[in-house]
């Protein structure tokens, strides 16, 4: 199904990440400097030599003129830029809830959605999968940990709560990454026991269209 088209865009060849925001792209021979608009480590796709697709943005106060999109793994592109997740779970959701408020204030944070007054969802982006299995996340993160503990603090609450992890990188399942991140790990588990309900969503990337394939089972 398609979901979401991303526009025009612009193959280069990938040289660098001097910091986390940034990336060196090799365009035409010329090397361009290049915004990168997600939080994972990506090393599996952003490699010296490996291709990727770039896109204009159009913004002239930006200090960069470009934004990354998109990583080649084998035979596929990789999704590489977490500004889309919200519009793609804006079109999922939409199709099975009526009212949808985006970035709800719980606490001393925000939680992705407020589905119908009543049920919370957190919305999480995986690009990294080995041996058909994805895996998030593919670092530490304990804004994640937070998350999960919010939403089991929630369900505990009589709510309905909803955990999505968008993958973008061809998997046959899903698992955390109990090697990168064991205390994600854990508590992602102990939220499904405790009836947070996990969606790992498949998603691909083809001809600058994002298209929703399937949802995939989870593996403890």
């Amino acid at each position: 199904m398609k979901i979401y088209s991303i526009g025009k865009t612009i193959k280069g060849i990938f040289i660098e990440r001097p910091n986390r925001y940034l990336a060196k792209i090799k365009i035409n021979n010329e090397i361009e400097d290049v915004h990168v608009h997600d939080p994972g480590r990506l090393k599996e796709l952003l490699y010296p030599g490996n291709n990727v697709f770039i896109k204009n943005a159009n913004n002239p106060k930006r200090k960069t003129k470009y934004d990354l999109i998109a990583a080649k793994k084998g035979n596929e592109y990789v999704l590489v830029n977490s500004m889309y997740h919200r519009y793609i779970a804006e079109k999922i959701l939409k199709e099975k809830y009526k009212d949808l408020k985006a970035e709800v204030k719980y606490n001393n944070s925000r939680i992705d959605f407020l589905a119908d007054n009543n049920i919370w969802i957190e919305i999480k982006g995986c690009t990294l999968s080995k041996n058909d299995i994805a895996l998030f996340p593919d670092a530490p993160t304990k804004r994640g940990l937070k998350h999960l503990s919010e939403l089991i603090e929630l369900k505990n609450m009589g709510y309905e709560t909803h955990v999505y992890f968008l993958i973008f990188s061809k998997a046959k399942f899903f698992s955390p990454n109990w090697e990168t991140d064991p205390e994600f790990s854990k508590k992602l588990i102990e939220a499904k026991r405790t009836g947070v309900k996990i969606h790992p969503l498949l998603f691909s990337y083809k001809n600058n269209i994002i298209y929703f394939e399937k949802e995939i089972d989870l593996r403890e």
